[in-house]
């Protein structure tokens, strides 16, 4: 059997299907980056630093807290945003709840 009956993979498969093309943000190049683009090494850092990210529950990295310049009434703006559109979806859906 040679190495190219490996790779007779059908299109029916999931993993064969187009995706969307991605985009990560840089911090040390302070730029967006297509994740194809990206070294498998750098993929994998980004990845353990979104699922730390998630597993403590905050939408921003924790570093940006620790730096000096870091605007924190930004990173309030865009909470007191959230919270805002939140609230709007939850009023949508006790609408339609009463509706029904």
């Amino acid at each position: 059997m040679s190495g190219e009956d490996y790779l007779d993979i059908p299109k029916t498969d999931e993993t064969q299907q187009p995706t969307p093309e991605e985009q990560y943000f840089s911090r040390s190049k302070n730029t967006w980056l297509y994740v194809s683009d990206m070294s498998d090494m750098h993929v994998r850092r980004a990845f353990k630093r979104l699922l730390r990210m998630i597993r403590l529950g905050q939408l921003i990295d924790l570093s940006e807290y620790e730096k000096p310049d870091a605007k924190l009434t930004d990173v309030r703006d865009q909470a007191d945003a959230i919270i805002k559109h939140s609230q709007s979806i939850i009023k949508k859906l006790d609408e339609i709840d009463e509706n029904n």
